[in-house]
């Protein structure tokens, strides 16, 4: 799916819903497209190719269950809140929410709405998943277009995730609950009702372990500075890297790892200028084994910067 096939399907689809799709603006690429809509106060979600309706339904429940329970999240935007289909090329489905800005928040911000999640009880009928991160990312491997990975790479990629995936059953994973799944500042936006939780797609049962390891994982692969994760445990109250020696900590950074090069991987091809740093977060993993921290990878928006002002 290319920007110009999802916005076709963003305008389409919003004009049906009453909403005005003049000047979108591509906000994230990958295997799901988002652009925020200025005219209409909203942000379209295109999701990949091949998503069911249930599938995209499923983020809608999740951010009015989240509100019912204090929580702040997007409420569906439109006349509807179930996704549209929209059949060019590709069958996709949309959904359309409110766009709650882009204020970044602190990390005890994050904390606080994170434990506030974590203490919630599980709930029936929203279909969540179980955590199981290893069968996305092999499905991700496979869906790379063809000559981006070596068939050595691709060997020494698939023994990392069996690796991984064994650690990850020897670990005692700790309570279950609904975790966020992919709980980085990005995800978490400052509203004049408090912090948000945004992009539900990776919401699942599992230990809430997986969420708190996100702020030890950007101290030690990005090198935020430390008082950022001391703030975040301060406020969560709990420092999920100490647990066992660290060996909990240990069993989720080849899959954090692996994520976080593949979503480059992929948004690379609408954005060559992050080629570099997909190929450095590559050369890390390769290494046998993965190499002490910091790993100083930059963040997509600082590679980007650098890359434009190299040329």
């Amino acid at each position: 799916m290319k920007p110009d096939e999802s916005c076709a399907a963003v305008v389409a689809t919003a004009w049906r819903q009453g909403l005005d799709p003049r000047r979108a603006v591509l906000l994230q690429g990958g295997p799901h497209h988002t652009w925020r809509l200025p005219e209409s106060g909203a942000i379209a979600k295109v999701w990949r190719p091949g998503t069911e309706a249930e599938t995209a339904l499923r983020e809608t429940r999740i951010a009015r269950w989240l509100l019912r329970n204090g929580i702040q999240a997007p409420r569906p935007a439109g006349t509807s809140a179930y996704p549209l289909v929209h059949s060019g090329r590709y069958h996709l489905q949309v959904t359309f929410v409110e766009d709650l800005g882009d204020r970044a928040p602190h990390p005890a911000d994050l904390a606080d709405v994170l434990q506030r999640l974590h203490r919630l009880a599980i709930p029936a009928g929203l279909g969540l998943p179980k955590l199981n991160p290893f069968s996305a990312l092999s499905q991700r491997i496979r869906d790379l277009p063809p000559g981006t990975l070596s068939s050595d790479q691709e060997q020494h990629l698939r023994a990392l995730l069996a690796a991984a995936r064994a650690t990850w059953r020897a670990t005692p994973p700790g309570p279950m609950c609904v975790i966020h799944g992919d709980a980085t500042p990005t995800n978490c936006i400052i509203t004049t009702r408090g912090p948000a939780l945004i992009d539900f797609e990776r919401t699942a049962i599992g230990p809430g372990a997986w969420d708190q390891a996100a702020a030890g994982w950007r101290r030690d692969i990005f090198a935020t500075p430390g008082k950022e994760f001391d703030e975040f445990i301060a406020a969560y109250g709990h420092d999920v890297t100490t647990v066992d020696d660290g060996r909990t900590y240990r069993a989720m950074t080849p899959v954090f790892a692996l994520s976080a090069w593949l979503f480059l991987a992929e948004y690379t091809r609408i954005d060559p200028e992050l080629q570099d740093e997909a190929d450095r977060r590559l050369a890390t993993i390769l290494n046998s084994p993965l190499p002490p921290f910091p790993w100083r990878w930059r963040p997509a928006s600082r590679a980007k910067a650098e890359a434009a002002m190299a040329t």
